[in-house]
């Protein structure tokens, strides 16, 4: 029966498919529920509303991120032309991130009493990392969605949830400032990121073949066809 079992996942693509992200995404939240008695020994309940207002900061600005033009690297039949749209969501990306580090260097007053915690004040000069990081591992995830490779996608959840929970349990041991916590979120948004940049490096090469650059300028240029295959026509 376990071999009949096994091999019918095996001809089946969508089911091993299936079962690598179901036990990614599974690991990944096993491990912070295991850690979660020492967390909350290590840190204040204060702490982990502060926590949350950063990940409200952070999850907000980075659906702006990329515009949400990551959704549309699924849909291209050419790969050359879904390359020219990764790269595209890319710099949105990056624009994003300069654009809110310029409101945090000259509203960072303001925004820390919008916010009613005033605890929150250092940590807005690392919302700009946060939004780079979340907009970029949002591209990568659908690129390697489209070349259906979801170990890689299965093994960065478990990289951001055991990144995260290392260095907040590493903070909350050494420090007792309370911010290990956020600190530990933004390192494991990053690591996941550079973990799937990383083996994006890997094939680098042939991704540059197919970028074309008269392409991204005409993506550039053109943005309101990108927003009518995402959106509809009566966007």
């Amino acid at each position: 029966m376990i071999q009949r079992i096994k091999k019918y996942i095996n001809k089946s693509e969508f089911v091993s498919n299936s079962l690598t992200l179901f036990t990614g995404t599974t690991v990944a939240q096993i491990i912070p529920v295991l850690i979660s008695p020492l967390l909350t020994r290590l840190y204040t309940p204060g702490d982990f509303g502060v926590l949350a207002l950063y990940m409200s900061f952070a999850s907000v600005l980075s659906v702006f991120a990329t515009g949400r033009y990551e959704m549309a690297i699924m849909l291209p039949k050419k790969d050359s032309d879904a390359v020219n749209v990764f790269f595209l969501s890319l710099i949105i990306s990056m624009f994003v991130s300069i654009i809110v580090l310029l409101l945090v260097v000259f509203f960072h007053d303001t925004i820390t009493l919008w916010s009613g915690n005033k605890r929150i004040s250092p940590l807005l000069y690392f919302l700009p990392l946060s939004v780079l990081s979340l907009g970029s591992y949002k591209s990568l995830n659908y690129w390697f969605n489209r070349s259906n490779k979801f170990k890689n996608i299965a093994v960065s959840k478990v990289v951001a949830t055991s990144s995260n929970s290392a260095i907040s349990l590493a903070s909350g041991v050494a420090d007792k400032s309370g911010y290990g916590l956020v600190f530990g979120w933004i390192f494991g948004q990053l690591s996941s990121m550079l973990f799937l940049l990383r083996k994006m490096l890997i094939e680098l090469k042939e991704v540059l073949k197919m970028l074309n650059e008269l392409k991204l300028l005409h993506f550039l240029n053109d943005i309101e066809n990108f927003r009518c295959l995402i959106f509809g026509r009566n966007y």
